[in-house]
């Protein structure tokens, strides 16, 4: 069987590394172990996952303005209309793809899903869209939602907003659990014993909040990303600095790692925390996930989506920084 996966891996973030990790050995289960998968993605140098029956390809289109890519563009839609053709299944998957709200430089891309879609149906494809996330706020783009779900799809989504947005324009859908709940086995054990011990709202952060947290641990991670905290730069250091007068150690996760997204890369982000309270920080997606599955630390102060879903897999104690639906809907799950 050939299954093609439009992934949103190109951006050095752990997460979607992981939820294409997960999804991959779902389907092996679903189907057969011996599935060859192609893999779309902007970036075909550094995948982080890596088996002998993945392969991956290259995007179409690659920044067409440019008239240097001309003959790589070329290429890379041959090569699409190619593996869309011998396909059995299109899986299609991330919230990155179907948004355009989220804070951060990166264009919304729905104009390219909706020629994408519409190649799909002329090559007569199943198309399953696979715990996806939607945050559509704008409604001049329920035509392109329309038009991108329109065809023979099976639809899952990871959040009761999606479901409902996705029913309001009578498209079908379930909801199912974020694949990064399967990291380490069966997705449904780890919800049997919650490992969050308090949720705070961004928005409204203040220092109060940490009032009756028990930090009587010996290491405390962050996980933050930016542009949500309330009170932003201050907010963080008050926090550190909280922690650092309890005498316990922090260390700062870097989540992503984006080239082009200054606002999406977590690195460059916590590195000014790093260089002024003397930290260690994480500098590459393996070393994040190392911490989290080798249980490197003792509670998260989690922001991040996936912090928090790898806490609750790994059994470490969080505390959640939501900032917005889709971290919210993981919380209801967790409480």
């Amino acid at each position: 069987m050939i299954i093609s996966i439009f992934a949103s891996i190109w951006s050095q973030n752990l997460w979607d590394e992981l939820i294409l990790k997960n999804e991959i050995k779902i389907l092996e289960e679903k189907y057969w172990s011996d599935t060859q998968f192609y893999v779309f993605t902007y970036d075909i140098e550094n995948p982080f996952y890596v088996a002998n029956n993945v392969e991956y390809v290259e995007y179409f289109p690659i920044n067409v303005k440019k008239p240097q890519n001309f003959l790589r563009n070329k290429n890379n839609f041959s090569c699409f209309l190619s593996v869309v053709k011998k396909s059995d299944l299109i899986v299609v998957w991330g919230g990155g793809i179907i948004y355009d709200t989220e804070l951060q430089s990166v264009k919304n891309p729905l104009n390219q899903w909706a020629f994408r879609s519409t190649l799909f149906k002329f090559f007569n494809k199943k198309v399953l869209f696979y715990a996806i996330w939607l945050n559509i706020k704008n409604r001049k783009n329920y035509k392109k939602i329309k038009q991108i779900f329109s065809w023979n799809t099976e639809v899952t989504v990871r959040d009761s907003y999606s479901y409902n947005l996705l029913e309001e324009l009578w498209i079908e859908s379930k909801i199912i659990l974020d694949p990064v709940f399967s990291d380490d086995g069966d997705s449904q054990e780890f919800l049997k014993n919650t490992k969050l011990i308090k949720k705070i709202n961004c928005s409204k952060f203040d220092m109060r909040a940490m009032k009756g947290i028990d930090l009587s641990w010996k290491k405390v991670w962050i996980a933050f990303r930016k542009g949500y905290l309330k009170n932003e730069i201050r907010s963080i250091e008050k926090i550190i600095e909280n922690i650092q007068s309890q005498w316990w150690t922090v260390i700062l996760i870097s989540n992503s790692f984006h080239q082009t997204d200054n606002l999406a890369n977590d690195y460059s982000f916590l590195e000014y925390f790093a260089r002024k309270y003397d930290l260690k920080i994480t500098k590459d997606m393996q070393e994040s996930y190392d911490i989290y599955k080798q249980k490197k630390v003792d509670i998260c102060f989690g922001m991040r989506l996936h912090s928090m879903i790898l806490s609750q897999v790994y059994g470490i104690n969080f505390i959640a920084f939501s900032y917005s639906k889709k971290t919210d809907e993981i919380l209801k799950i967790l409480t």
